[in-house]
């Protein structure tokens, strides 16, 4: 079996999603993502656990936020690799783009494996809008708030292309606007 499933959380002031997925059969696969885009004090938060019951599964997952203003990110991931569950394969990989100094993004990326022979990765990266970037782009007569939001669609597009269905994707685009 197969499970992809794509999370955008945008305009709540306080947000919760949580996604958990178990492997329970061999060759078994999950694509978990999101993006969130929050800005005043807004809180969200994005949780997912992956299990690895059954060799020869893979999971992965990438979420992307975009935080500004007053507002907190929170991520929570874990995949769990069971005892029996050798050859397969865990991907995780959060990264949060902050456009402010009072922005907040909070990362608690897990592994928990217990079998040998699989492959697994984490990691958990933030930053800022880079002002070169911002003032190459304006000196070739782009505004500054149409540059930066050029470079939230470009910093996002990752991980709104692994959506499949092309009308989903196309509408995803139009709408993930950090305004």
């Amino acid at each position: 079996g197969e499970y992809n499933s794509f999370c955008l959380q945008k305009g709540a002031d306080i947000g919760r999603n949580e996604t958990r997925v178990i492997l329970k059969e061999e060759n078994a696969r999950t694509n978990v993502d999101a993006a969130y885009i929050m800005n005043g004090w807004a809180t969200l938060d994005t949780t997912t656990d992956v299990e690895h019951l059954a060799p020869y599964t893979y999971s992965g997952q990438l979420v992307k936020g975009v935080v500004g203003g007053d507002a907190k990110g929170v991520f929570q991931g874990k995949i769990h690799i069971a005892p029996h569950a050798v050859k397969t394969e865990g991907r995780q990989l959060h990264k949060a783009l902050l456009l402010t100094d009072t922005a907040e993004i909070d990362c608690k990326p897990e592994l928990e494996i217990f079998a040998d022979d699989v492959k697994c990765s984490h990691g958990a990266a933030s930053g800022e809008l880079d002002e070169e970037q911002l003032f190459y782009m304006q000196s070739r007569g782009i505004g500054r708030e149409e540059a930066k939001q050029m470079l939230i669609d470009a910093y996002l597009d990752d991980v709104v292309n692994h959506i499949a269905n092309e009308k989903i994707k196309s509408w995803f685009k139009e709408n993930i606007q950090a305004k």
